[in-house]
């Protein structure tokens, strides 16, 4: 029977923590890295939330080149005070995040709308 000399032994150890090491770089880059900007989405206003209701839930449909399939999507909204001044109708840029309770808004505006066959303007901060 083989058994490993002191020398081996130490290699194998310090193979170990060179791959161990290895692994672990990478994952302490990324997330290192700062978070990736949140970006608009459009979207048309289907339904408000009638007044008191909790949770307070939007219905948006998103408009086509959005970063969503084209359809009406239901969130909930973080803070009823984005709701000042948004109609049924109105084009909106909304910024969601999903949260232990669901989909939520938590940041909308109202924007220009797009002009048929011309890039839609950006929305910015």
């Amino acid at each position: 029977m083989h058994h490993p000399t002191e020398r081996a032994v130490r290699s194998q150890s310090r193979l170990l923590s060179t791959l161990a090491l290895s692994l672990l770089v990478p994952w302490a880059v990324a997330s290192a890295q700062p978070p990736a900007s949140r970006v608009y989405t459009r979207a048309v206003v289907r339904d408000m939330p009638p007044a008191g209701a909790q949770p307070a839930l939007i219905r948006l449909k998103i408009v086509p080149r959005g970063q969503f399939p084209f359809s009406t999507l239901t969130f909930q909204v973080q803070h009823r005070q984005l709701l000042q001044g948004i109609g049924v109708g109105d084009e909106v840029g909304f910024i969601a995040e999903r949260r232990p309770q669901g989909n939520t808004v938590v940041a909308l505006r109202k924007v220009a709308p797009c002009v048929r066959f011309q890039p839609c303007p950006p929305i910015t901060d």
